[in-house]
């Protein structure tokens, strides 16, 4: 009897399914709409020409491949603190913040999850629908997951956040995506994030923001207005910060883990158990995509080049999401799908059963994850009319 014969074969992860089989797909017309990376028009995710610089710069400059430490590199904790919290935010000098590196967005998520659970949290609540991951890391760690009804009809539900999350009990965990929301695109208005976080704080819950998209909405200050508000109104959360997207450094894993207390105190003990965390985990963080993020944020000419390129993705995403919103209004006559026009970010969720997915994927070669779900980032231009013609069908 083998040693592992107790364990049942998982199901496959069903997006990594459909990237193998568009690759084995040997039909000349195909569309690829599931893969949750940017794509420029060649369909290629290029690396950044800011990244590419700063590469090099701190390569040459590098003597070294020692641990960096549990926190990692400081230089880049303080510019995400810059970006999270703001740079002149009284907590940060009262000793109330605390930020560690860590790999990659889910790296942060995880160790905010884990910090909840040492906090005495048993449920985590997330939107309906998510990203799968964060249920994922929740259920991973032993908490019970449970959703508050986020949109309706295409649009954001404020009362079903609201309804669900006042049944939620103090200590409660919250997971609530920072801008461009994945999958609807449906973000959070700037009011009712201080709604929320007045809420959390009367109900006592522990909410963790994530930010996976900075600067894929508006603007690298407009994007993170609701984070800051929420933060305010809240007095105390958490947030994990990805670098994946906005930096172009996928396999880098580069994130943050992020936390504002009410008091130094409380973050000095919070500080111990993420280190402890980290230390049980990955031991200590990566360095390479931290280091090239810190490079380009402390050089002036860098990060001029850096955001110049992200201002470039933004408006092409935003110009396809226009363009395909209008096609697809033409195709089908419903003014319902110009929702998708005041959307952002890379995702929006069509309302396109399982089962018109399957179809549009066998007869039609359109490749998209059964929720519905689409990435705006992936399409090229010169495609929108067929693909709307494809949608359409389904629609």
């Amino acid at each position: 009897m083998s040693l592992y014969s107790g364990l049942s074969t998982l199901p496959p992860d069903a997006l990594l399914g459909l990237m193998v089989a568009y690759r084995e797909d040997a039909r000349p017309e195909k569309f690829d709409l599931g893969v949750g990376v940017y794509k420029d028009e060649a369909g290629r995710t290029p690396i950044l020409s800011a990244v590419k610089k700063a590469e090099a710069r701190m390569l040459a400059a590098q003597d070294t491949k020692v641990y960096e430490g549990p926190r990692g590199n400081v230089e880049f904790c303080s510019h995400v603190e810059d970006f999270v919290f703001g740079a002149d935010h009284p907590a940060r000098k009262q000793g109330r913040t605390l930020s560690f590196t860590a790999p990659g967005g889910c790296g942060a998520l995880f160790a905010g999850v884990s910090l909840m659970r040492r906090m005495g949290t048993k449920k985590v609540w997330v939107s309906n629908p998510t990203w799968p991951n964060h249920p994922n890391v929740v259920k991973s760690l032993g908490l019970a997951v449970a959703e508050y009804d986020y949109a309706v009809g295409g649009r954001l539900s404020p009362t079903g956040i609201l309804d669900a999350l006042m049944r939620a009990e103090p200590g409660d965990g919250v997971i609530i995506q920072g801008p461009c929301h994945n999958p609807t695109g449906i973000d959070i208005p700037y009011r009712f994030w201080t709604t929320l976080g007045e809420l959390a704080k009367a109900k006592g819950l522990v909410v963790m923001i994530d930010v996976a998209y900075h600067g894929f909405a508006e603007s690298l200050d407009k994007d993170m207005a609701g984070v800051r508000a929420f933060l305010d109104a809240a007095g105390e959360g958490m947030v994990a910060y990805s670098c994946s997207k906005n930096f172009g450094l996928y396999r880098e894993r580069t994130g943050c883990f992020l936390a504002l207390g009410a008091t130094p105190e409380g973050i000095t003990a919070a500080t111990t158990h993420v280190a402890d965390i980290g230390r049980a985990t990955w031991s200590m963080p990566p360095a390479h995509g931290a280091g090239i993020v810190a490079t380009i944020l402390g050089d002036k000419e860098l990060r001029a080049e850096w955001e110049a390129e992200l201002t470039s993705m933004r408006e092409r995403m935003i110009a396809l999401r226009k363009a395909l919103s209008d096609a697809l209004v033409a195709k089908t006559g419903s003014n319902e799908l110009a929702e998708l026009s005041n959307q952002n970010g890379m995702f929006s969720q069509l309302p396109i059963s399982p089962d018109g997915a399957k179809k549009l994927r066998e007869e039609l070669g359109l490749y998209m994850p059964s929720s519905g779900r689409i990435n705006i980032a992936g399409i090229n231009a010169n495609d929108i009319p067929r693909i709307a013609e494809i949608l359409a069908t389904a629609l």
